[in-house]
């Protein structure tokens, strides 16, 4: 999921009392580093889309996943962008989930026809990329209270789900260009670790979802039943979260006194 808020934004310091020591350097430039290596998996992912193994592909891009959730906790721990100035983190990140959450599951669903491979396909595959192009611009992809504006391009997430449960290629086409176009709304959807409302039930649902995804990573090409409830459930739990909260915000609006 694109997860760029988790760095401190462009302009965004951290008041340091003293220069620092040249471990902390080392240790700012090690983050960055590991920050990278989402690059790196992502090629590796790219590679098993392209060779035909889609179960080698759905692992990489878990690990991609693994990497952006804990950088930039360990970034705001170590106050990277003061010791490391020279490397915007925030770029570095958007750069790697642009690859990582739109590029290569893109291409996975080409490859194994979660839409169809035709030029309607092609027509939905653009609109995907066009679409996440334009939210990962936005100035305002997230909420004070942690919460992304408009679907967070999570395709790296989606598309694993779809292939398990086997979507027909037109319902995934129709998924596909519901959620580009809902990308460019304001429709809230959860950072998983930093927003509060519900937490606890995220976090739960989340390993429910991410483990119905290795389980059937692991188990391919069989396709195993006992992975199916849980990515089910887990992605309609998002769904309905998104919901609740776009009711809970219109209440709240409602609710508030104009010019208040």
């Amino acid at each position: 999921m694109g997860q760029s808020p988790n760095w401190p934004q462009p302009g965004v310091t951290t008041p340091v009392t003293a220069p620092p020591t040249r471990g902390q350097r080392s240790s700012a430039w090690a983050v960055h580093g590991f920050t990278a290596l989402g690059i790196v998996a992502a090629m590796l992912a790219l590679r098993d889309v392209l060779t035909g193994h889609p179960d080698y592909a759905i692992l990489w891009l878990l690990v991609t996943l693994l990497i952006d959730g804990i950088d930039g906790p360990i970034a705001r721990a170590l106050m990277v962008q003061d010791r490391v100035p020279r490397i915007d983190g925030f770029t570095l990140d958007l750069i790697i989930d642009y690859v990582t959450c739109v590029i290569v599951p893109a291409t996975f669903m080409y490859e194994f026809r979660v839409v169809p491979q035709t030029n309607f396909g092609i027509a939905v595959l653009c609109v995907l990329v066009f679409t996440s192009a334009i939210w990962f611009a936005r100035r305002d992809m997230m909420s004070d209270d942690h919460w992304f504006r408009g679907f967070p391009a999570a395709w790296n997430l989606l598309v694993p789900v779809m292939f398990l449960m086997q979507t027909r290629t037109a319902v995934g086409a129709v998924i596909t260009l519901i959620l580009s176009v809902l990308s460019l709304t304001n429709m809230p959807y959860p950072h998983i670790m930093r927003a509060r409302y519900l937490r606890p039930l995220t976090v739960v649902f989340t390993v429910v979802l991410l483990g119905g995804i290795v389980l059937g990573a692991i188990t391919y090409p069989d396709h195993p039943w006992i992975a199916r409830p849980p990515l089910f459930v887990g992605s309609a739990y998002f769904v309905v979260l998104s919901l609740v909260k776009t009711i809970r915000d219109a209440r709240k609006r409602r609710a508030t006194p104009a010019g208040a």
